[in-house]
């Protein structure tokens, strides 16, 4: 089973913003961090869930 870590990026700059260490053990567990950062930041970031090989 794939594993997934989030990238944040600024919208306005393109950089990685956001170091999220965290390893989400599937994908809707990625899905729903994101979910949960965008309503905290709307418009702010934009947030990339990248496979993890275990």
């Amino acid at each position: 089973m794939m594993k997934y870590k989030i990238r944040v990026y600024n919208l306005h700059t393109n950089k990685e913003t956001i170091k999220v260490d965290e390893v989400f053990e599937t994908k809707d567990a990625a899905e729903a961090a994101i979910e949960n950062h965008k309503l905290q930041n709307p418009e702010t970031y934009e947030y990339v869930k990248i496979p993890v090989k275990n």
